[in-house]
């Protein structure tokens, strides 16, 4: 006979319900993401078959992708694309799972749904879905900006550009004035829906020009916390990172980011990637960095050193891997005579992913070519998003030769071996700029330049001096650029060369007057600072920055010398000149 607490237990053990079996997902399903509320992107069709207790899944669409380590657990489903981003979702009681998509870099609201498709046509890339009255409206407003900027970036007439620049202005105004309210009543009235996680957002890169304070920047920061939550933990971390970088780019913000990138980095599980441990301390830092709250020295301290260390084992761990194949050195000019420099010219963006390929093919080049032979500069552009290393003299040499996407490359002044691409594709850019390059180094001019460029603190005195370079339409252009900056954007890459910084005397250079010319500039890389800080300052405030950080270090840098043909764009000759230190100079 069973004692009481036995039978209790025994009975309890009778009616207690049998753990849930796995959903069967068999069939085939469609795999959407969405990276701003209301607008879904199809991406790929999975079917899923279940054999003898076993599950398995492969891609339908599109073609060349795979589906790997397809698992099901409870209610949780978990499959990697084949070509990068992951899916971790949890299905509901309608049968569609709903999730994240993405890697360490970017995180993306997804959704795994039911479909008899076997193909994703055209029409069905993208799914839209109307969004409330007061999002569409601030949207609308978003819109009618970036289409007046975008007019105002193409005009090259200077009477048409100053309109549409008024035009622009009057565009911003309105949206600065209409769209905090707009989206405050997202926020209020749509709080369980993704509108109000990219209201939030938006509301708080606007910071002090939206009128939000410390206090309302805790509160949507909570809001958005609490829509995100249902599209899974990895999203909902990345997601409020991505709100803590834009607050602690707010000025006036300072408190609220710092409190926020505690409370990051204290419940950020151990086991988080590398790269996403140093987002959360890097942002933690540059929120301690701008603050003066109690406990701040300390706090910055323990955080910069924790933030060295692991950012010391990912920067190693890059090296290692990136450029991806080992770059030839060039084997050295076959005509003996031959002279010419040829000068490689990159516009790309830190937020531009097809801008990989080019950027790490134009680091392999660094390593391919001694600088007497080819000259490499990179300027950096706000394609497709805003870039922290852009300039307002990048961008002026981006309209000299009508560059209006990224990545773009001119050899000599020349357009050539356009296009880019994602890590794999590195090596092939490689190739084709060598095979742009090496007919160049075998060609000879009588263009001559060398200088001499000297450093005393941030003060830089350079002296130049032109023989055979003149003419008509031959200019000098002087170029200040950056050997080594590290920021990582968008698309990944944790190193930028050879960056221009500045264009001493200006993008458009100097007339080459003489037979022999020569030419002295200065450039102070402290008033280059501080007019980048501006410039970046009020770039913001019509285009917020994904990412806080703007380095401006500026230890190593370089001058380059450029002879050009302004009507023919031909870079005759070029040097690139290392900076001497001056006596007593630091």
């Amino acid at each position: 006979m069973l004692r009481p607490a036995l039978f209790a237990a025994a009975a309890l053990a009778l009616v207690a319900p049998a753990p849930a079996a796995d959903p069967d997902l068999s069939g085939t399903w469609l795999l959407s993401y969405s990276a701003r509320a209301g607008s879904d992107q199809n991406l790929m069709i999975v079917k899923v078959e279940t054999k003898d207790g076993k599950t398995t899944a492969s891609a339908v669409f599109p073609a060349g992708a795979a589906v790997s380590g397809f698992e099901v657990k409870d209610k949780a489903v978990k499959f990697g694309t084949g070509f990068g981003p992951s899916f971790e979702g949890t299905v509901g009681a309608d049968g569609a799972a709903v999730g994240n998509l993405g890697d360490d870099r970017l995180m993306f609201r997804a959704k795994l749904t039911k479909t008899d498709k076997t193909e994703i046509g055209q029409a069905d890339r993208v799914v839209t879905t109307p969004a409330p009255a007061p999002a569409a409206e601030a949207q609308k407003l978003a819109t009618a900006a970036a289409i007046a900027r975008g007019a105002v970036a193409r005009e090259k007439d200077a009477e048409k550009k100053k309109e549409l620049q008024e035009k622009a202005d009057a565009a911003q105004k309105e949206l600065d004035t209409k769209a905090p309210a707009l989206l405050r009543e997202v926020v209020a009235k749509h709080a369980d829906t993704p509108f109000a996680i990219d209201a939030a957002a938006d509301l708080i890169r606007g910071g002090a020009k939206f009128g939000v304070t410390a206090d309302e920047a805790g509160k949507l920061l909570a809001a958005a916390e609490k829509a995100a939550a249902p599209f899974g933990q990895r999203y909902a971390a990345t997601a409020a990172l991505v709100t803590v970088e834009a607050l602690a780019g707010s000025k006036g913000l300072e408190p609220a980011a710092v409190t926020a990138a505690e409370r990051l980095s204290k419940n950020l599980p151990a086991d988080a990637p590398a790269a996403l441990q140093a987002r959360v301390l890097g942002v933690y830092k540059l929120a301690l960095e701008k603050s003066d709250g109690p406990g701040r020295d300390a706090a910055l301290k323990t955080v910069s050193a924790e933030l060295a260390k692991i950012e010391g084992k990912i920067d190693a761990e890059y090296l290692a891997k990136v450029p991806p194949f080992k770059p030839a050195a060039f084997a050295g000019r076959k005509d003996k005579s031959a002279n010419r420099v040829a000068v490689m010219e990159l516009f790309t963006g830190a937020q531009c992913p097809p801008c990989v390929a080019a950027d790490v093919a134009f680091d392999a080049l660094l390593k391919a070519y001694k600088p007497t032979d080819v000259v490499l500069i990179q300027y950096h552009l706000h394609i497709p998003g805003p870039d922290p290393l852009t300039n307002p003299d990048a961008v002026e040499r981006a309209r000299y030769y009508g560059a209006n996407s990224t990545p773009n490359t001119f050899f000599n002044g020349k357009a050539a071996a356009a296009g880019g691409g994602g890590m794999a594709n590195a090596e092939n850019k490689f190739k084709q700029y060598t095979g742009v390059i090496d007919p160049l180094l075998e060609q000879t001019t009588e263009v001559k330049v060398a200088g001499k460029a000297t450093r005393a603190g941030d003060k830089l005195d350079i002296a130049v001096e032109v023989a055979g370079g003149d003419g008509e339409d031959m200019r000098l252009r002087l170029l200040v650029v950056e050997e080594d900056v590290k920021y990582v954007g968008g698309n990944g890459l944790r190193f930028h060369h050879q960056v221009v910084r500045a264009m001493p005397g200006g993008a458009a250079g100097v007339a080459v007057k003489d037979k022999v010319f020569r030419h002295t500039a200065a450039a102070d890389l402290t008033e280059v600072r501080a007019g980048l800080t501006k410039y970046l300052d009020d770039f913001a405030a019509t285009r917020p920055f994904p990412n806080p950080n703007r380095p401006m270090d500026m230890k190593a840098v370089r001058v380059i010398a450029l002879v050009q043909n302004d009507k023919t764009k031909e870079i005759a000759q070029a040097v690139q000149i290392e900076v001497e230190a001056k006596p007593g100079g630091r």
